[in-house]
């Protein structure tokens, strides 16, 4: 697979009559934070939910960490991170208890995931909640953030992470990715407003109507202070008309995928 962490070639997915991704192509290279920018309901959704094998394509083919979901699920699930943009915690449990659950449902052993689920915890901020139930938290990103790294992923998927994030919070998370990044993590994460990406990413693949696009008036990520070169290639773009702006990227609806 060489340099590419997740390869992705003609992928299609139809829910009913309606077209959700279509003919997608793109790769992002190892080691890298890439954006996926679009606006809601451009394909962004479904195509994570591939990538993290919970959900087959209808055509083409996805390599993520060398692995093809639709034939290895199992250890796609032990490769790959996955944060979705909302999701449900078990509320009567604390969050070292939900770390803990998750970490044994990936094989941890018990002295490995409770070592697991308190560096994640302090890596997210909320050593100080450990004992705390889940439901008490205002921003349960983090406890997703934590849940998705617990058993060290290969590659890491965020869906709209920032999303309700205060301005530490989302400082956090850039420093945070940028330390996985430098550590040989692949991180693959959306949103539908660019500027929130700016400082954090590599590089931006821009989806619309299911498609990755190349549109005249969508620039590339701002470089970061690091030097850091744009990444993430999306190829054979067919939609060119874009965008008029960096902050939404027009896309068809498409129904809501169903979450894990």
């Amino acid at each position: 697979m060489g340099r590419m962490s997740i390869e992705v070639t003609g992928v299609t997915r139809f829910f009913g009559p309606t077209r959700a991704v279509w003919q997608m192509n793109m790769t992002v290279p190892k080691g890298t934070v890439t954006g996926l920018v679009g606006s809601n309901g451009a394909g962004k959704t479904t195509l994570l939910l591939m990538l993290a094998a919970l959900l087959a394509p209808d055509a083409g083919s996805i390599r993520i960490a060398g692995l093809d979901p639709a034939a290895q699920p199992r250890q796609v699930h032990q490769a790959v991170g996955w944060m979705p943009d909302s999701f449900g915690t078990w509320d009567s449990l604390t969050c070292t208890e939900i770390l803990l659950t998750f970490a044994a449902a990936q094989g941890l052993d018990k002295a490995m995931g409770k070592q697991r689920a308190i560096d994640m915890l302090s890596a997210v901020h909320l050593e100080e909640m450990a004992h705390t139930p889940a439901r008490v938290l205002s921003q349960k990103q983090r406890l997703g953030l934590a849940r998705a790294l617990v058993h060290r992923p290969k590659v890491l998927l965020l869906d709209e992470p920032a999303a309700g994030m205060d301005p530490r919070s989302r400082a956090d998370l850039r420093v945070l990715l940028r330390d996985l990044a430098a550590s040989g993590v692949t991180v693959l994460v959306s949103s539908h407003i660019l500027s929130e990406l700016e400082q954090m990413v590599d590089g931006v693949i821009f989806m619309a109507h299911g498609q990755a696009i190349a549109p005249a008036s969508a620039p590339s990520a701002q470089p970061r202070p690091d030097g850091g070169d744009g990444a993430g290639d999306a190829e054979h773009a067919e939609d060119t008309d874009g965008a008029e702006s960096t902050e939404s990227i027009d896309g068809a609806d498409d129904p809501a995928a169903p979450e894990p």
